[in-house]
């Protein structure tokens, strides 16, 4: 009961100042416990941002292995994987702030904090070029490479497009255009 106290009024205090500028008392007074009994369930500010950023993962792991169970082929799947993460990672409050705080604020414990997020994105991504690569439906010199540059391409497109083009894109027909360069290159044959 106490530790959902908190871990509640973590996530709401999070949500409306960034991480930064809460603090322990903050957060204590919020849930109506002592500090002391904060200390009990999170040994530091920074434990609590990793219960919520591992509780960040763990939804997003369901959402890889609800399209897991879909019939659909290997590009399909991934396709569908990093819109939807990306599309979800878009929409949550807490990771918008945060995020915004890292960028701006360049907090060292924040930015390790997102970089669990996208570690666990793009080893997903490896795991599919693995699979694909194995069964002879692509090939790529470099795995990491070639998984950052996946990655970072719907990252790209979805976070910074908006910002620089007249043109809106939503994100089914940003995945859909990465889907289909990675699926059959840029060349055209002739």
């Amino acid at each position: 009961m106490k530790e959902e106290q908190i871990i509640e009024s973590a996530r709401k205090l999070f949500r409306k100042f960034g991480f930064k500028k809460v603090s322990m008392d903050e957060i204590a007074r919020e849930a109506g416990v002592t500090k002391r009994t904060v200390y009990s369930y999170f040994d530091s500010k920074e434990a609590l941002l990793n219960y919520f950023i591992h509780e960040e993962i763990k939804n997003m792991k369901d959402i890889i292995e609800e399209i897991e169970k879909s019939n659909d082929d290997i590009f399909s799947k991934i396709n569908q994987v990093i819109y939807r993460l990306l599309k979800y990672r878009k929409e949550r409050d807490f990771l918008n702030i945060i995020t915004e705080e890292a960028e701006i604020l360049k907090n060292p414990i924040v930015i390790k904090s997102l970089k669990l997020i996208d570690d666990q994105i793009q080893n997903y991504i490896k795991e599919k070029l693995i699979t694909a690569k194995e069964k002879g439906y692509i090939y790529y010199e470099d795995l990491d490479i070639t998984a950052f540059l996946i990655y970072k391409m719907y990252i790209a497109l979805i976070l910074e497009w908006d910002e620089t083009k007249e043109r809106e894109l939503d994100e089914q027909k940003i995945a859909n255009i990465i889907s289909r360069i990675l699926k059959n290159g840029l060349r055209r044959e002739v």
